[in-house]
């Protein structure tokens, strides 16, 4: 797969900085300026940048100035000119530029993690007509489930699957569960129980989601593997992405 667009190198970050800290005179500004209006990724990095510098900007301003109020009481005789604004503006941008970076690249999600955001979506589950039903148990639970009650719902299945470990359609719906809620490891060992049973009506689904599980685990390899089993213009489309 290419590199991750989204990442900024140093020298960008500096150019960032110097902008939205004003540093640049108006020939620059306005190359600047034009070079955001000719390339769309340079303009969403920036737009990206500017809102975790603002961000990180209010943070260390509000804490300066609780530092600078602080000595205010116990000083008498201090007073707020133009230098002491200076300087506790030249603080607030040291702590911009020592903090963004680490916080911008830890924060920032991976590739997968953003092609799993993209792609994924909570299984709407089964009907749920249950009236006299045999299966009231499970379809309690579903509501549970599609309330976005999870834990509720999960905890209902599990006490059903001890009775009924080849459940294709338990497992399924807990694999389901545990994924909506973002466990995907607790989801991989359920949706790959689920593809056990042979001939399972879960099957292109299953596949569907165990591969997104393992893309949410950064499993590139095993995400691919199982989307080859699903043959649906969604799945065909992620993998072509992940392969290229």
């Amino acid at each position: 797969m290419d590199t991750y667009p989204n990442n900024i190198t140093q020298e960008q970050q500096e150019t960032f900085e110097r902008m939205l800290l004003g540093q640049m005179n108006p020939k620059e500004k306005a190359e600047f300026n034009a070079k955001l209006n000719d390339d769309l990724l340079l303009k969403q990095q920036f737009e990206e940048f500017k809102e975790l510098f603002f961000v990180i900007e209010e943070k260390g301003l509000r804490n300066t100035l609780d530092v600078f109020h602080n000595n205010l009481k116990e000083k008498s005789n201090v007073t707020i000119g133009t230098k002491t604004k200076f300087y506790w503006r030249q603080i607030a941008a040291s702590i911009v530029v020592l903090v963004s970076l680490g916080v911008w690249f830890l924060n920032r999600p991976s590739p997968n993690e953003k092609l799993f955001q993209n792609y994924f979506t909570i299984d709407p589950g089964l009907p749920t007509v249950m009236g006299n039903n045999a299966n009231y148990d499970f379809y309690e639970a579903m509501v549970d489930y599609k309330q976005g009650n999870y834990d509720v719902a999960i905890d209902k299945w599990e006490k059903l699957l001890r009775t009924n470990q080849d459940s294709d359609t338990l497992n399924y719906f807990l694999g389901s569960a545990y994924l909506a809620k973002g466990n995907a490891d607790k989801a991989i060992d359920f949706f790959r129980k689920t593809l056990n049973v042979d001939m399972s009506v879960f099957s292109k689904e299953a596949n569907y989601y165990l591969a997104l599980s393992e893309l949410k685990n950064n499993n590139t390899e095993e995400a691919i593997k199982h989307l080859k089993m699903v043959e649906d213009e969604k799945s065909e489309e992620l993998l072509r992405k992940l392969q290229e």
